[in-house]
């Protein structure tokens, strides 16, 4: 559970680049800067999802943005239009949202919102993540997008980085 008391953050942040330093798309040091502020579950709850949406989603584009809310989009290339989801980090949740989540299928009954295109699934804890569908619904993205990760090509996630108070600034491509 969440801890309180003013070394929380800092040690949350330390928890969490443990827990995750030996991952094969271990997150880059601006992210975890970036999620010091939330909850420590909420920081493993969008870590979590980061590296489910990553194994579903390599060779990918990600573009982590710095707005009202911290966001982690995917895609096939960095170019808007080629984007097929996104990961909003919140205050006490973390959706996983759909570019085009109006075209999928919902049986599930799990996607919200009310866009002429995209869609969202509510994150609030790691029983939700698990969920089998989360993986099933980011498939069906993909294929939608026409984002082949069946192919023979080397599983790679590009990142790049857009913050407040810097320019974008491509860090780096890593193996997945």
């Amino acid at each position: 559970m969440a801890g309180k008391g003013k070394g929380y953050e800092r040690e949350s942040v330390s928890v969490s680049r443990v827990s995750v330093q030996n991952r094969a798309a271990s997150p880059p040091k601006e992210l975890l800067q970036l999620l010091e502020p939330y909850d420590r579950g909420i920081q493993e709850l969008a870590l979590e999802l980061r590296q489910l949406v990553i194994e579903e989603m390599a060779p990918c584009c990600e573009y982590i943005l710095e707005v009202y809310i911290i966001s982690l989009i995917y895609g096939s290339t960095h170019r808007f239009k080629d984007n097929i989801c996104y990961i909003g980090v919140i205050k006490d949740h973390v959706n996983l949202g759909f570019h085009r989540g109006t075209e999928l299928a919902d049986p599930q009954r799990i996607l919200e919102g009310a866009g002429k295109q995209m869609r969202h699934i509510k994150i609030r804890n790691m029983a939700d993540l698990l969920r089998p569908a989360i993986r099933a619904y980011l498939r069906e993205a993909c294929e939608r997008a026409g984002h082949d990760v069946t192919t023979g090509k080397e599983r790679t996630v590009t990142t790049v980085l857009k913050t407040k108070s810097s320019a974008k600034r491509t860090l780096g491509t890593k193996r997945v």
